[in-house]
Order: structure tokens, then sequence, then C-alpha cells
């Protein structure tokens, strides 16, 4: 019905984001593995948190098929964003 529905509706969300960047950041993070880059981003044993093994492969191949940026600064705002810390020492290192 015309009048109930209007065709303009869209599903892409506010600003052009269809995937929330932690959802995304989940996402790479449990198939990374399958895909052969566990030596460069994985997940801590405990789950935890993760840690870039190597941030230039990162850069080059992770970050170019799971996230429209191609800065590790870029990455690490949106981590800063989400509330997220970087941790130097303690039981989750």
């Amino acid at each position: 019905d015309p009048k109930t529905k209007p065709s303009n509706l869209t599903t892409t969300r506010r600003g052009g984001v269809s995937t929330p960047f932690p959802e995304k950041l989940h996402e790479m993070l449990e198939r990374i593995e399958k895909d052969g880059h566990a030596s460069v981003v994985s997940w801590q044993p405990h789950g935890r948190s993760f840690l870039v093994h190597k941030p230039k492969e990162f850069v080059e191949t992770v970050m170019q098929k799971y996230f429209r940026q191609s800065k590790i600064s870029s990455f690490q705002r949106q981590l800063n964003l989400y509330g997220f810390c970087r941790l130097t020492r303690g039981m989750d290192k």
C-alpha cells in the first residue's frame, strides 16, 4: 500500500556506514585464521584482546580487505573512539 510504505526507505545507516567498526573488527578476528593471516593479527590465547604481530603487513593486506582505511593511525583512532585501550603490561598483554 503506497500510503503506508514509502518507496524511499533505505536500509543503510546514517552516514553511509553499513557495518559498525566493532562488528567489522570482530568479524575480521574471527575469519583471520581461515584467511591465512593469523601470523599478522590474532586473538590472544585467552580471547580478551588481540595483537597485531606485523603492523606493516596488517596495513598492506588485512586493512585493505576488511576496512576502508589505509593508515594504521586511522585504525587506532577507531579503536580509541570505541573505548579500546592499548595493553602494555598485565595478564591480558
